[in-house]
C-alpha cells in the first residue's frame, strides 16, 4: 500500500469532463421526461415541445453542472493550499 495527498485538481480538465458528463445525463433525463410529459397531453405539438424542452434542458443542465463542478475543483484548489491537501491510501491489486 502507498500513501498519497492529493493536493490539486485541475479545473479545465473538471469542467471539460462534467460538462460532456452532465449533457449526456440531462439529455437521457430531459428525453425521458420530455417523453412522458407528451404522452399525457393529446396533442402532437406538446409532445413534440416535450422532446425540445427536454433535449434544451438537458443541455442547459450539462452547462450548468459543469459550472459548478469547476467553481468546487477551484474551491478545492484554495482549501487544499490551506491544509495541506488529502491523505489518500492506494493498493496495488
Amino acid at each position: 500500500m502507498w500513501n498519497y495527498k492529493l493536493k490539486k485538481i485541475s479545473v479545465l480538465s473538471v469542467f471539460k469532463f462534467t460538462l460532456i458528463y452532465g449533457i449526456v445525463i440531462g439529455l437521457i433525463l430531459g428525453l425521458i421526461g420530455g417523453l412522458f410529459g407528451g404522452l399525457f397531453v393529446n396533442s402532437f405539438g406538446a409532445f413534440g415541445a416535450g422532446i425540445i424542452g427536454g433535449l434544451i434542458g438537458g443541455i442547459v443542465y450539462g452547462i450548468i453542472f459543469s459550472i459548478v463542478s469547476a467553481f468546487g475543483a477551484w474551491l478545492f484548489n484554495v482549501v487544499s493550499g490551506w491544509i495541506d491537501g488529502i491523505d489518500i491510501l492506494v493498493e496495488k491489486k
